[in-house]
């Protein structure tokens, strides 16, 4: 059976050898509808602080790579540069009291070698995020891995009853009836699942968001984000920084404002 639409059961893996930017960039427009992006990546720093305001926001602000010496921080500290920083706002208000900032880090496994690591894991990035004072601070691994060859692929039952679809089962047909064996390539869940357990032994602040994902591309031109286990999930839910400093957020305000046209405006699409 095939399924054009699902590349589960259809759809050749690729690799992809994107820079640190280009991650950035897709994370930062994945899933865009009608100049609205699904900034579920960030949602560590946009969401769960305060769930009932990110339904009030009209959009966010998004700049990145951004020089520490731009926003006049303290020099000489890490990290050099902020790779993602997020201002909410709405119709009435600017939120820089909200802004969060991201370090992001790329995993780039091998079949040869799995375990490969990132070249800096950003933990020392992100403590020093939270010492310079911004208001929310997270830390995203992102495993670009390469295409697993078929031996090595993982078969998994898979249900060809679509999910709410309201579609159910026929008369007289169990849910087993509509299992089939799908040959998998996991190793990018994998590898998400590798790096959010090797930053759990940092044992960082539970003010600090934590997420790992790994991409996937496809042939055709299609993209996945694979997300590690549920459990570990609960380490993106941040909360606000007991260092923030009213003094950084006078800078964040002061560096958008002479510099307007380094902050994209993205329109906030809510999670379904």
């Amino acid at each position: 059976m095939t399924d054009n639409n699902n590349p589960l059961l259809n759809g050749t893996r690729i690799y992809k050898s994107l820079s640190e930017n280009e991650v950035i960039d897709i994370l930062l427009n994945w899933n865009n509808i009608h100049e609205k992006s699904d900034l579920r990546s960030f949602l560590s720093g946009i969401f769960y602080p305060d769930k009932k305001a990110y339904f009030d926001y009209e959009g966010f602000y998004v700049a990145k790579t951004i020089l520490r010496d731009d926003l006049k921080l303290e020099p000489s500290r890490k990290p050099g540069d902020i790779d993602v920083i997020i201002i909410p706002f709405t119709q009435s208000k600017i939120y820089f009291e909200r802004t969060s900032v991201y370090e992001i880090k790329i995993v780039r496994p091998t079949r040869i070698n799995p375990g490969r690591n990132a070249n800096s894991l950003g933990v020392t990035q992100v403590l020093g995020l939270a010492e310079d004072g911004f208001p929310l601070v997270g830390l995203i691994h992102v495993s670009l891995t390469e295409p697993l060859p078929e031996e090595e692929k993982v078969t998994i039952k898979f249900s060809t009853i679509k999910a709410n679809s309201g579609s159910g089962r026929e008369a007289g047909k169990s849910f087993d009836d509509y299992l089939i064996d799908v040959r998998m390539d996991q190793f990018a869940w994998w590898s998400s699942e590798n790096q959010i357990k090797r930053l759990t032994a940092f044992q960082l602040p539970d003010y600090i968001g934590v997420t790992s994902y790994g991409l996937e591309f496809y042939n055709d031109g299609r993209m996945v984000i694979c997300t590690s286990d549920v459990y570990h999930q609960k380490l993106a839910a941040c909360s606000f920084n007991p260092k923030s400093s009213g003094l950084t957020i006078l800078k964040i305000k002061n560096h958008f404002l002479k510099n307007r046209h380094k902050y994209k405006m993205i329109l906030n699409r809510r999670p379904e």
